[in-house]
């Protein structure tokens, strides 16, 4: 195993998350304790649960608050994604996934994502933007377009997806997106991350950085408690 990705170490590059449409203030809580006991780098919640999440984490909490922008579809008209950035700063997020216009990039409409993602770094005023292309919907060619618009704009990592897809991020996208950014931003991976093996091959393909629903996080890092 890779000294990196140990019991004690995983967790510092694992963002866990409850973002599905029927999480529950109880999911949010588990979630919290979660982030706590294991000591994952980062918890994203919907907007609607984030003061929440936030009261459950507790004043001393070493997680990040992350927040989503433009979830799950990225459609959302860039003055909506600005203005949620500086709301969800308000209540204490400090890292922000934002998800491009699919629509724009697969139109060949490059000035649009450009100009989109560029006002949410503008609004997240040095906080960590991770910009998600959500490459399953995309080709070859548009997954190596966002990476370059991404690996140009600013932003601190290009991210695979939502995890809303039917279908899951697979090594060869990641393997696509490190060909074109190299070391100039870092990777995410999210949607597909069930086990250890396969967030394995994501980090020795070039990911850096991984979006984890709540059960499969803390079953991965359970998975590994005693190597």
């Amino acid at each position: 195993m890779n000294d990196q990705l140990t019991f004690k170490t995983l967790p510092k590059i694992v963002d866990i998350s409850a973002l599905s449409v029927p999480t529950t203030e109880e999911d949010v809580r588990k979630l919290a304790k979660a982030a706590n006991e294991y000591g994952f780098i980062a918890a994203f919640v919907m907007p609607c649960n984030i003061s929440y999440l936030k009261e459950q984490l507790g004043a001393d909490t070493k997680v990040i608050m992350g927040a989503p922008v433009g979830f799950p579809t990225g459609t959302d008209l860039t003055q909506d994604k600005v203005f949620q950035v500086k709301e969800m700063k308000k209540l204490g997020c400090t890292e922000f996934d934002m998800v491009i216009s699919v629509s724009k990039l697969k139109s060949n409409r490059l000035d649009y994502v450009k100009d989109d993602i560029a006002a949410v770094i503008e609004a997240a005023d040095g906080y960590p933007v991770k910009v998600i292309l959500e490459v399953t919907y995309l080709t070859d060619d548009e997954i190596k377009t966002g990476s370059e618009i991404v690996a140009e704009s600013g932003a601190q990592y290009v991210k695979t997806g939502t995890g809303y897809s039917a279908k899951p991020t697979e090594v060869r996208h990641v393997e696509i997106m490190k060909q074109i950014v190299g070391d100039r931003v870092k990777i995410k991976v999210a949607g597909g991350v069930r086990d250890f093996d396969a967030l394995k091959a994501f980090y020795d393909a070039g990911a850096e950085r991984f979006g984890i629903g709540m059960k499969s996080a803390v079953s991965i890092i359970e998975s590994i408690r005693n190597q």
